[in-house]
């Protein structure tokens, strides 16, 4: 079977380290865990994903629906699969990668997507159809939920140990949880050949995808994505970030 493509080992790295906006001080229990997203960042993404930037992309989420959206009042942190894990147990397992909102419309539920800008700024850049990310947080019963992207995993990570949230999830670890180290050792065989740096990411795949423009790879994605509302922001790095998104909801994703 064809291994799975990286989109994530590159793009994530380009949000965790480069949109700089603050955690919160105080680590989760155990090395394992990613900083937590202070609670004035989750208000700051809440207030962006009810504003009329995210309203306008609500609206044209919506086809034929006319009715007004309605915006949940709290906004869950999402994180995703580390690449500097990949290479080295002792680094977090997951980074920040967005942040999720539920909203609906026209009887319809949908999320919407933010992160911050350089500057701190938080802004609304896009709206997929569904709301897995907050079935997956209320799977993960207050323990860290991130992703693996390219497999459409979703994991609740607590202390030292991994549990499979969803089926995609359980087909990569099993049922049951793992230790943080057993994980560490599924990835490293899965994606430490495709890493910045390697063969892989010098010859332009390192996103997931061929040695295409970025404009290529969003219109290969596209078309054949029936889940992913491809309703996007402006600006280089928040379309980066949704060739991700738009490679995750590719994925088989019925969960």
């Amino acid at each position: 079977m064809r291994r799975p493509k990286n989109v994530l080992l590159r793009c994530a790295a380009v949000l965790a380290a480069g949109l700089g906006f603050t955690f919160a001080a105080a680590g989760l229990a155990g090395a394992a865990g990613p900083q937590p997203v202070a609670p004035a960042e989750l208000s700051k993404a809440t207030n962006a994903a009810r504003s009329s930037e995210a309203l306008s992309l609500l609206g044209k989420a919506g086809g034929t629906a006319k009715a007004a959206a309605s915006v949940a009042q709290d906004t869950q942190p999402i994180y995703a699969l580390n690449p500097a894990f990949v290479r080295d147990a002792s680094a977090p397992v997951a980074t920040f990668w967005y942040a999720a909102t539920t909203a609906a419309q026209g009887g319809r539920t949908l999320t919407v997507f933010t992160t911050p800008d350089a500057k701190g700024a938080w802004h609304a850049v896009n709206v997929a159809s569904g709301n897995t990310e907050a079935r997956m947080v209320s799977a993960a019963a207050g323990a860290v939920v991130f992703t693996e992207p390219q497999v459409g995993a979703w994991y609740a990570l607590s202390g030292t140990q991994v549990r499979p949230l969803n089926q995609s999830a359980v087909k990569s670890i099993g049922a049951r949880p793992i230790t943080v180290t057993a994980y560490q050792d599924l990835v490293f065989d899965r994606y430490s050949d495709k890493l910045p740096g390697t063969q892989y990411n010098d010859v332009g795949m390192a996103g997931g995808y061929g040695p295409s423009s970025s404009a290529t790879a969003a219109a290969e994605v596209a078309p054949a994505n029936s889940h992913l509302l491809l309703i996007t922001a402006s600006g280089g790095l928040l379309v980066l970030a949704l060739l991700v998104l738009a490679r995750r909801y590719k994925v088989r994703y019925n969960d």
